[in-house]
């Protein structure tokens, strides 16, 4: 949910950062898009910083599970990066549809065994609560970065 919380929130700033006179930023989808990307870089950097994390969450018949998670890291940084830059950026959104999906057994290994993460991450219902979430961070990234934008 910190991932989540930082999306929303940066997603918060740069609207008001629009309303406040910033043109640059009064296109929506491109809000969208700059939130969605430092969400990922930030989501990215944790699994150098704090990949025993991670590596807990990994089923244990995933081959190469550090790895997965340093992969996982640097696919989650070019996406959220890749985000920024039109000519790339729904390829770099579906890509990053690609990693939510491939990561999901990951999180519902979490919830089904219980895993303890520490702090809130260890509380059964909230890793429960928090497998809605990667469907709503797809649908996120589709709205922002790949469907079309309507002309009115």
């Amino acid at each position: 949910m910190t991932v989540f919380a930082i999306l929303i929130i940066t997603f918060g700033l740069l609207t008001l950062l629009s309303l406040l006179g910033i043109k640059t930023l009064s296109n929506f989808q491109l809000r969208g898009r700059i939130a969605t990307a430092i969400m990922f870089a930030f989501a990215g950097i944790l699994h150098f910083v704090k990949p025993d994390i991670f590596l807990k969450m990994m089923p244990v018949y995933f081959p190469w599970p550090y790895e997965l998670v340093l992969i996982s890291g640097v696919a989650e940084i070019v996406g959220g990066i890749g985000l920024l830059f039109p000519s790339v950026s729904r390829f770099a959104a579906w890509g990053l549809i690609l990693l939510l999906l491939s990561v999901f057994p990951a999180n519902v290994n979490v919830a089904i065994h219980n895993i303890q993460l520490g702090g809130y991450m260890s509380n059964s219902l909230y890793q429960w609560l928090r497998l809605p979430f990667q469907f709503v961070l797809i649908f996120w990234i589709y709205y922002f970065s790949i469907r079309k934008q309507k002309t009115t």
